[in-house]
């Protein structure tokens, strides 16, 4: 299953400033997602606005909060279940 997942953190809870903060947080996010057997499709970034965007593929919701663990103290998490567009429409169209 894909999800869709926003971050944000603000600029008080923003480790870029710091390198040992940011090694433990955003720098280790994506390890953690493969550790816990968690495909990263892409990832993307927003510095300014102080938002990452993931979209990951997996069947075991725990192990992507468990992959997510790392961020999880400097900010929230959005997590959103997401299809495939061509595959949906082709759905919907079959049943008319």
């Amino acid at each position: 299953m894909l999800f869709h997942i926003h971050h944000h953190h603000d600029e008080k809870t923003c480790p870029a400033g710091d390198p040992e903060r940011l090694s433990a947080t955003f720098a280790a996010v994506l390890p953690a997602l493969k550790e816990n057997g968690v495909e990263v499709v892409g990832a993307w970034v927003d510095p300014p606005g102080h938002d990452f965007f993931f979209v990951v593929e997996t069947d075991d919701y725990g192990a992507l909060v468990e992959g997510l663990r790392p961020i999880v103290p400097a900010g929230s998490a959005t997590i959103r279940p997401v299809g495939d567009v061509q595959t949906q429409v082709q759905a919907a169209m079959s049943q008319n």
